[in-house]
């Protein structure tokens, strides 16, 4: 007779018999089933109790007898099922992906495939960032960009970020720029980009004081007081890479004071200290505890104190 629809992929009720030996509990089912009330099982004419007398092994391909059957019994089976065989996907089947239509929730369930068990898995959203463990890694084939973004996980947050990889790596390149005063100009071209706390200028080896001696506006560097003729002007361009930026206190001295208060986590080589142009030597001319920069010896009473503070990163 046909069927209306698909037909059954094993036949209709498929049976299997089997002979007892009085000691084997284990047979090899003909076809893998999904649960032991699939099968209607006899022993010697007598229905078996599924899960009581029998249960299922080695993933539904065997049924396990409680107590061995009678030697000569014979074991009759009938399938009413065999068990659905679903496909899974196997690994870099997914090779593109669908952005999100919005943000995803802590509670949403994702799919990922576990390589070890072969098979689909699904975990909470939630888990991802906290359970992420990278223990492998993979060559670039190339030197990453710039703007080139990787992905960080942020143990205060608690997320994964976007980092741009010019902030994981930054480059820090340092140039020098020369020039000779001529008694009267005032202007001089420099690179682009830069404000009067990220270059040193110095004039005849005496440090000018950013702001006071000279300012910045564009590609333009102009002094306050043209350097005399043949004087020789350093500009040292200090590195910009990543958004750290660089700053400059001032003080005035007054012949007896020693200490002045900077900003904390400070030591006595990542700050450039001078007076009135002359650059002082860490540790011998100035020590830094905390927020305090001591002077070994008080600056002259209005004396230009000029604290440049470097980037730490």
């Amino acid at each position: 007779m046909a069927y209306i629809g698909r037909s059954p992929i094993h036949g209709a009720l498929e049976r299997q018999s089997l002979t007892a030996d009085g000691s084997t509990t284990t047979f090899t089912l003909d076809y893998v089933v999904g649960s032991s009330a699939s099968l209607v099982v006899s022993v010697a004419g007598v229905l078996q109790e599924p899960e009581v007398a029998y249960n299922l092994g080695s993933g539904g391909s065997q049924i396990v007898f409680t107590a061995a059957p009678a030697s000569g019994d014979t074991v009759y089976i009938v399938f009413l099922g065999a068990a659905l065989e679903v496909a899974t996907v196997g690994s870099g089947v997914i090779t593109s992906r669908t952005e999100l239509a919005e943000t995803r929730a802590d509670n949403d369930l994702l799919l990922v495939y576990d390589t070890s068990a072969g098979a689909l898995k699904k975990i909470q959203a939630s888990n991802i960032a906290s359970d992420l463990d990278i223990n492998n890694t993979t060559a670039l084939s190339e030197e990453p960009a710039s703007g080139d973004k990787f992905i960080v996980f942020d143990a205060t947050a608690g997320a994964n970020r976007a980092v741009e990889y010019q902030y994981i790596n930054p480059t820090l390149t340092y140039t020098n720029g020369t020039a000779s005063g001529d008694g009267s100009d005032t202007t001089f071209t420099i690179n682009s980009g830069r404000s009067v706390n990220d270059v040193i200028v110095s004039q005849n080896g005496f440090i000018l004081v950013p702001t006071d001696d000279y300012t910045i506006s564009g590609t333009t560097l102009t002094f306050v007081t043209a350097p005399v003729n043949g004087a020789e002007i350093s500009i040292r361009y200090l590195p910009l890479a990543g958004t750290a930026s660089y700053t400059n206190s001032k003080f005035t001295g007054d012949g007896s004071t020693t200490t002045q208060t900077i900003t904390s986590g400070r030591s006595v080589e990542d700050v450039i200290v001078s007076v009135n142009g002359v650059l002082l030597v860490p540790a011998d001319d100035y020590t830094i505890s905390g927020t305090t920069l001591t002077f070994a010896t008080a600056p002259a009473a209005s004396a230009e104190i000029s604290v440049r503070l470097l980037r730490l990163t």
